[in-house]
């Protein structure tokens, strides 16, 4: 095959793996290229039917019913996809001839029907809970298929494996994102995702009078709380995480809002890969806003959610109210080694890195009323 219609095939291949709707145009143009009188591609997925996919172009909708209730199960032919290596390229006439064909059940019950005696396969992907491949069918009236024809299904098979791949990571990133962002709404506070500068990469929607708009776009959102002194601190608070200058800075800002007590509490946060594949670009610090007298989670639901000791509640406690170790060990009345050891069983039993990403999970779980 020429290279450049082999290279608008490849082309075509990785469009799919952007828009997964451009899959049966791809199965289409190999269909055309290697010749056959149809195609199959069926995408497959035990987990996630999101990425399913079954695009024919020689049987109607009543023979694949047909076909899924009473041939799929005893498909000597489709058995080979459990046989051959993944990212394969084969032909059915390298494994049977026309006489073992015709000796089939699967043949009697349904390829003699709808014209299929050879296929040339490109399985392109298998593990435990995905398969997908691509058969180009002929029938017994058609030539056999030529080493050539082969030897394109298989030049093009690690490209359609590819395509898949990106198809399957796309949708998991887009999983995340909607979890991710469906998460902010179940945190009972104002919360609010900042970059270095202060715009804002996201929120939940009790923080959006909290928003400053500048320039008439909420892309260009910053926070900006009622009070000028906080605001101020807060400001300058986040360029100091920005710059890793953090030591000497106190995360908690108490500050009224309509004679209402509240708190800004201000963590780092170090965005992960994963991270930023739902926020879409990094940012650099967490800001919570709630009245800590009247909002902190209860201590039976720490307990229960988390299954925290006495001890470690009060630690807890202590710590999404702003305090530090040395101010944890001195209203406790214990010595900063045991803040530190209660820290440590903290961190491990909420599955958290570091204390910012901790108080990040708990507000996350446990419910925090606000007015």
């Amino acid at each position: 095959m020429a290279s450049d219609p082999l290279l608008s095939l490849i082309d075509a291949i990785y469009a799919a793996a952007a828009d997964p709707s451009l899959w049966p145009f791809v199965a289409r143009q190999i269909q055309s290229a290697i010749g056959g009188h149809s195609v199959n591609l069926a995408l497959e997925d035990l987990d996630d039917s999101r990425v399913n996919l079954m695009y024919t172009t020689g049987v109607c909708q009543e023979d694949i019913e047909l076909y899924q209730n009473e041939v799929m199960g005893k498909d000597q032919m489709t058995d080979l996809l459990n046989v051959v290596p993944e990212c394969t390229a084969f032909t059915s006439q390298d494994f049977y001839d026309i006489k073992s064909v015709r000796s089939m059940y699967c043949y009697e019950a349904f390829y003699e029907k709808v014209g299929y005696t050879h296929f040339n396969v490109g399985l392109f992907y298998r593990d435990n809970g995905r398969r997908a491949w691509l058969s180009v069918a002929r029938s017994e009236k058609d030539p056999l298929y030529t080493p050539e024809e082969q030897m394109l299904m298989q030049v093009l098979t690690p490209h359609l494996r590819r395509a898949f791949l990106i198809n399957v990571q796309l949708l998991e990133a887009q999983l995340t994102s909607k979890i991710a962002l469906d998460s902010l709404e179940h945190i009972a506070a104002a919360m609010l995702l900042l970059t270095n500068n202060g715009q804002v990469v996201q929120h939940n929607s009790r923080a959006e009078h909290y928003l400053h708009i500048d320039g008439g776009s909420t892309k260009q959102a910053t926070i900006r709380l009622p009070d000028a002194h906080a605001n101020s601190h807060l400001h300058t608070l986040i360029g100091a995480i920005s710059q890793d200058e953090t030591k000497e800075q106190n995360g908690i800002l108490p500050f009224v809002e309509k004679g209402v007590q509240k708190t800004a509490l201000c963590f780092p946060w170090r965005s992960s890969d994963e991270q930023f594949d739902w926020l879409g670009k990094t940012a650099c610090c967490i800001v919570f806003i709630l009245s800590p007298s009247a909002d902190a989670p209860h201590e039976d639901m720490l307990h229960k959610t988390f299954d925290l000791s006495k001890a470690e509640v009060k630690v807890l406690q202590r710590l999404m109210s702003g305090m530090q170790v040395a101010e944890v060990a001195g209203y406790l009345f214990v010595s900063q080694a045991t803040v530190r050891f209660h820290i440590r069983n903290l961190l491990r039993k909420t599955a958290s890195r570091n204390q910012a990403e901790m108080i990040t999970r708990v507000f996350n779980t446990a419910s925090v009323r606000v007015e």
